[in-house]
């Protein structure tokens, strides 16, 4: 079975916070339990993909334990592994997207409940 290529994957991951963004938004309460663990695992899962799938690509070293390590420092070693392999300026351009897809999509869904209402 052929991956999915590293391309298309970060657009997976951006429509999913996308995704995620609207129904926090959306919530007028907090997220349920089982809701947001689904959602995190599935973030998890598919940056330990990518991160696999864009190092064999790029023929970097990869992260050997991607589970526990992966879940408890994914924040450090995405910035770093992004920066290892893009520069400076393209990892924070990545981000500041990232970031503005994440907000929008939790304001248009405070927005859309708003209206709803």
């Amino acid at each position: 079975m052929k991956p999915f290529s590293a391309r298309l994957l970060p657009i997976l991951i951006f429509a999913f916070l996308a995704v995620v963004g609207l129904e926090r938004g959306a919530l007028r309460s907090d997220v349920p339990g089982s809701s947001a663990l689904l959602q995190y695992v599935l973030l998890l899962c598919l940056i330990g993909y990518w991160h696999d799938v864009d190092s064999r690509e790029k023929r970097t070293l990869r992260v050997w334990d991607m589970g526990f390590f992966l879940y408890v420092a994914w924040p450090l070693i995405l910035p770093y592994y992004l920066v290892k392999t893009r520069g400076v300026k393209r990892t924070l351009f990545t981000l500041l997207v990232l970031t503005v897809v994440y907000v929008g999509a939790f304001l248009a869904g405070k927005t859309i409940f708003r209206l709803a209402k």
